[in-house]
C-alpha cells in the first residue's frame, strides 16, 4: 500500500447505519495527515468565548488544533491538541481524535491551560463528547464496526461511555443500562445510544438518545442507577440549555438522512423549529439560555433558540463549538 509517508495509506470507507441514519467514516490516515494547521476565523462577535476545534475546508477529516475565540480574537491555540471532537467545562477538556498511528482513535483530557493530561485509546470513529459543568463527567459515542445484527460483518453501531474525568477512564456504558418505556423493561438487539448531554444543576441526571427501528427516543438517566427512562421518540443528539429548561436537538425529516434544529420543553415535551433550514447533523451546544450554536461540517453558526430570527455565520473553519462559563480562565 505504499509507506507510512505516503500522503494516503489507505481511505476505509464505511457505510454506517444507526437507527435508519447513513454517516460515512475515513480511517487509516498517513501519520502525516492525522492534523491541520487550520485557523478559526470569527465572521462575528458571539459576545462570549467559544471554544472551537479547527476545520480544514479542504479535509474536514483531519484533526483540527484547539482554539479559544473571544469577540472577533483568536485568543488561544491548544498547540498540543488536534481533535475531532472537543468539549470543555469547569477544568476538564475531553479531545476525541485520531492517533499519531492514523489507524486508532484516542481520547485526552486536557486542563484549562489546553495542556493534554492523559490519553486512552478509543474503540471506534468519535462522534459525540460532552463534559459536566461541574467536570465530574465526560461522555463520549463512537462508531464501532462489526455488528452482526444487521447481517453485515462491515455494519456499525454505537459505543456510549460515561467517562470519570479526574480518573480519565470509562466507568460506565450505556449498551449495559436499564431501559424502562412505559414502566417495563424495554430491550432491543438494534439498540444504539449516543447523544448525552447532563443535567447543568446535577451531573448524576442527563439525557441521551436511544435508536431502535426507525425509532430516535429521548431517554432520561441517571449514572448512579444504570437506568434510561423513554420519554418521547423522534430526539436526536439533545442538548440541555444552561438553566435546564429545555433541550435543543435534531429532528429526522421522515426516513431521510436530513434533520431540521428544533428545540423542546423539558416539563412539557413539546417542540418548536428553530430558523435554521438547513440539515444540520450535529449536537448543538447553547451560548446562553438564548442561543443555540452549532457546525454544518465546516463552520459555526448561530440562531436564536425561540423560533425568531435567522442563522448567522458566526466562526469560519471551525467545528465543536463550546459555550465558556463566564469566570472561566483560559
Amino acid at each position: 500500500m505504499g509507506s507510512r509517508n505516503a500522503k494516503i495509506l489507505v481511505a476505509l470507507v464505511v457505510l454506517c447505519v444507526v437507527g435508519g441514519g447513513a454517516y460515512v467514516a475515513v480511517a487509516a490516515l498517513a501519520p502525516n495527515e492525522t492534523s491541520t494547521d487550520a485557523n478559526p476565523v470569527a465572521a462575528a462577535d458571539a459576545d462570549a468565548p467559544v471554544m472551537v476545534r479547527a476545520v480544514d475546508p479542504g479535509d474536514t477529516r483531519l484533526n483540527g488544533r484547539v482554539f479559544v475565540v473571544d469577540g472577533t480574537v483568536t485568543a488561544r491555540s491548544g498547540k498540543d491538541l488536534t481533535c475531532e471532537r472537543v468539549y470543555y467545562a469547569a477544568g476538564h477538556g475531553l479531545c476525541l481524535g485520531v492517533a499519531a498511528s492514523g489507524v486508532e482513535y484516542t481520547a485526552t483530557t486536557f486542563d484549562s491551560k489546553l495542556r493534554p493530561l492523559h490519553t486512552f485509546t478509543l474503540t471506534g470513529l468519535p462522534s459525540r463528547a460532552r463534559v459536566s459543568s461541574d467536570g465530574r463527567y465526560g461522555a463520549i459515542t463512537v462508531f464501532v464496526a462489526g455488528d452482526a445484527y444487521r447481517g453485515s460483518s462491515a455494519a456499525f453501531s454505537t459505543r456510549t461511555y460515561v467517562v470519570d474525568m479526574a480518573a480519565a477512564k470509562p466507568i460506565a456504558q450505556l449498551e449495559q443500562f436499564q431501559v424502562i418505556k412505559e414502566g417495563k423493561p424495554f430491550e432491543g438487539v438494534d439498540f444504539n445510544f449516543w447523544g448525552i448531554t447532563f443535567d447543568p444543576t446535577d451531573s448524576n441526571r442527563f439525557y441521551a438518545t436511544l435508536g431502535t427501528g426507525t425509532h430516535h427516543y429521548l431517554l432520561e438517566g441517571e449514572v448512579s442507577t444504570h437506568e434510561l427512562k423513554v420519554l418521547r421518540d423522534g430526539v436526536e443528539c439533545p442538548s440541555l440549555s444552561p438553566d435546564g429548561k429545555e433541550i435543543a436537538f435534531k429532528s429526522r425529516m421522515g426516513s431521510s438522512d436530513t434533520w431540521r434544529l428544533k428545540v423542546l420543553d423539558v416539563a412539557t415535551l413539546k417542540d418548536h423549529p428553530v430558523a435554521e433550514r438547513r440539515s444540520i447533523d450535529d449536537q448543538v451546544e447553547w451560548l446562553n439560555d438564548d442561543t443555540l450554536v452549532y457546525s454544518n461540517g465546516t463552520n459555526v453558526y448561530a440562531v436564536p433558540a425561540d423560533g425568531s430570527g435567522e442563522a448567522k455565520l458566526l466562526i469560519r473553519d471551525a467545528g465543536s463549538p463550546v459555550r465558556i462559563e463566564s469566570g472561566e480562565k483560559l
